[in-house]
């Protein structure tokens, strides 16, 4: 969580002028956690969440729609993410658009309130995500994948060597002049494969099979 150094005024202002004037942040877990000046994330103002620990006023939290139609869960069913062991009495602040939640009771400054897994924000220019946790699996690093995508304002490059089978992977070698379209299971798997102009075809690979393709392609046939 990077603990004091989130107490250094330089550190702070350097990573929200950042964010502020277009980047993009991504917290997971506690990020930016550090007990310091009445709060706990140091960058609650960017992510959009607060973890609850006791120390603030009784209050009823009012934010608490989940939208599950968002862009970066978009390839998840229902919006339903593995996040592990994820973390306890996450709030949203003001502003801040919730993804997913838990209903759970909450410490007593926040009762009746909802446990924040994942959630976005606007901060100047940019945006910030939060996600209480991401363990590796091929649907989480898609998940992950479209967040990086959201938070630089960078959606429209989606389709941009992609397969939109989150089991099957699209590896561009743009200077080599080639890419390869790689199914990650033992089973087989069908797709559409986007290159880098946007143009797509669909692609039927067997269980580990891995295709090479020249990037000038346009009738996509496998290299030998």
């Amino acid at each position: 969580s990077g603990g004091e150094y989130w107490a250094d005024e330089q550190i702070i202002t350097a990573v929200k002028k950042f964010v502020f004037n277009g980047g993009g942040f991504i917290g997971v877990g506690e990020p930016a956690a550090h007990h310091w000046q009445g709060k706990f994330f140091q960058l609650n103002d960017v992510l959009g969440v607060e973890e609850e620990n006791g120390f603030t006023l009784n209050t009823r939290r009012y934010n608490t729609e989940e939208h599950r139609d968002h862009f970066i869960l978009a390839d998840t069913e229902n919006g339903n993410v593995d996040f592990g062991e994820g973390k306890k009495n996450i709030v949203a602040l003001d502003g801040t658009t919730v993804l997913v939640q838990n209903a759970t009771e909450l410490p007593f400054a926040v009762r009746h309130a909802e446990e924040v897994q994942m959630a976005v924000r606007e901060f100047g220019k940019g945006r910030g995500v939060y996600i209480s946790g991401l363990p590796y699996s091929f649907e989480n690093s898609r998940v992950l994948y479209r967040a990086v995508l959201w938070s630089a304002s960078a959606e429209d490059e989606l389709h941009c060597w992609y397969s939109t089978n989150y089991n099957v992977e699209v590896h561009a070698y743009v200077k080599n002049g080639k890419y390869c379209v790689v199914n990650n299971t033992y089973e087989p798997q069908d797709t559409t494969v986007y290159v880098g102009d946007g143009t797509s075809f669909e692609l039927h690979l067997e269980a580990n099979e891995i295709k090479w393709y020249q990037t000038a392609d346009k009738a996509p046939e496998p290299r030998q």
